[in-house]
């Protein structure tokens, strides 16, 4: 008989290659650079000051932006969820012998796409040419 042979399992382990070398690194070479900067430290806290202005300005502005696309979209769902809640509630209601008038698909189909058509024409679309 033949026996199966165990594989062989290697563990590796490592040292510590946590992030908090990499920002120590980081933070000793911010450290050299502003020793050797070309600007005393008081035009380098103001440039950076300025700077971080600047970059507060331009986030807050764009967040202002994202908000306002984002009301505007909350909006119209809200609307759209409405009269989604409508239609069903319409939908519900009992017709004549207690039938529902629910529409067939193909009725609501051509209801939307009806209303589809009447949203994208414009009032200039509607007159008719002088000859």
């Amino acid at each position: 008989m033949r026996r199966k042979q165990r594989r062989e399992v290697i563990y590796v382990e490592r040292g510590d290659t946590s992030a908090k070398w990499l920002f120590w690194g980081a933070l000793i070479g911010a450290g050299v650079a502003l020793l050797y900067a070309p600007s005393s430290g008081e035009e380098t806290r103001r440039n950076l000051q300025r700077r971080l202005w600047k970059f507060r300005a331009m986030t807050e502005e764009k967040l202002d932006e994202i908000t306002q696309q984002f009301g505007g979209a909350k909006d119209s769902l809200q609307d759209m969820l409405e009269d989604e809640e409508d239609e069903i509630e319409a939908d519900e209601s009992p017709g004549v012998y207690g039938r529902s008038t629910k529409p067939s698909p193909r009725e609501e189909l051509e209801r939307r796409l009806a209303e589809a058509r009447a949203r994208r024409r414009s009032p200039a679309d509607l007159e008719e040419p002088l000859a």
